[in-house]
């Protein structure tokens, strides 16, 4: 080998050895940012890396087939601080809090499961006798918990069934012969059905249907129970087939209802179910005067 090739060699060697290393370097400044829809690989997973389900899906894991677990046999949710309500003058939740965690540790199907004793909860769905729903509220009903079951009606049930109760989805108008939506936000694009109104008659206490006799017999849909048991177990159904676990046609709202907000629901309800049937008879004799004023075209008369 030439001294003239030796030393082109170790030119060569030199500039690539000073070129790579910036190379490198250029492509890992390039590289800071920018994102990578594969996964990290890590040596050490640890606990970071944990199988988890979606509410309201299915699992084959469990028997029943949900995800969602019920709590054990005899637990007790009594983890509420106490919060006395002198200590928070004008603070109507304080005094919520109160009430609600005195009543934990109640015992009560009536109360607390809106069925008779006896009856299990998670086979209720699929029982048609009336009879197993309690067909009156087991609390009192007060002014307080009237307004408290406002409150969590709009908020839980006014989306799908409508500040009214009157349920949602499209109806012909008769006036203008077109389809038009009603009902809740989310109840009147509903695209399995209407949504049921509260105000139809099989909803009433006391409600009744035909036999196969011709006579009426209570059904119980009408119970107060009942529609306890909805609002806190959903709208559940038979599944494909016999094995499979119930479907469920509308969800639970057990996560974010009490006993307490759910039998508040059931009594705001009621109340306008009442609403819709009340005559001017039904009114104070103080608050008619209003009532006529407020009519429209009348002249506050009759």
């Amino acid at each position: 080998m030439t001294r003239k090739t030796t030393i082109k060699t170790r030119l060569t060697s030199a500039v690539l050895a000073g070129i790579l290393p910036a190379i490198a370097l250029a492509a890992l400044t390039g590289c800071r940012g920018e994102r990578s829809r594969k996964p990290p690989r890590e040596l050490l997973v640890d606990m970071d890396d944990q199988p988890r389900w979606n509410p309201q899906t299915k699992s084959k894991f469990f028997a029943d087939g949900r995800t969602m677990r019920q709590p054990v046999t005899g637990t007790v949710p009594y983890g509420r601080r106490v919060a006395n309500p002198d200590d928070y003058p004008g603070q109507e939740w304080a005094g919520f809090v109160e009430t609600e965690r005195a009543s934990l540790l109640k015992e009560g199907a009536a109360e607390f499961l809106g069925l008779a004793e006896g009856v299990d909860p998670a086979k209720a769905w699929a029982n048609l006798d009336p009879a197993i729903f309690v067909d009156r509220i087991p609390i009192e009903v007060t002014p307080a918990l009237l307004a408290r079951g406002q409150e969590r009606f709009n908020i839980y049930c006014s989306a799908c069934h409508g500040y009214q109760g009157e349920g949602g989805g499209k109806r012909r108008n008769e006036a203008t012969q077109l389809a038009e939506e009603y009902g809740g936000m989310v109840g009147r694009r509903w695209s399995t059905g209407a949504v049921p109104t509260f105000h139809d008659p099989k909803y009433q206490p006391g409600a009744t249907e035909k036999n196969a006799a011709g006579d009426d017999v209570l059904v119980r849909t009408g119970r107060d129970g009942y529609i306890f048991y909805v609002a806190m177990h959903g709208v559940l159904g038979p599944g494909p087939s016999p094995a499979d676990p119930p479907v469920n046609k509308m969800p639970s709202y057990a996560h974010a209802l009490s006993a307490r907000d759910a039998w508040g629901i059931v009594a705001y309800i009621r109340a306008l179910q009442l609403s819709q049937r009340a005559t001017l008879a039904d009114v104070p004799d103080d608050q008619r005067d209003i009532l006529r004023a407020q009519r429209p075209g009348t002249g506050g008369g009759e």
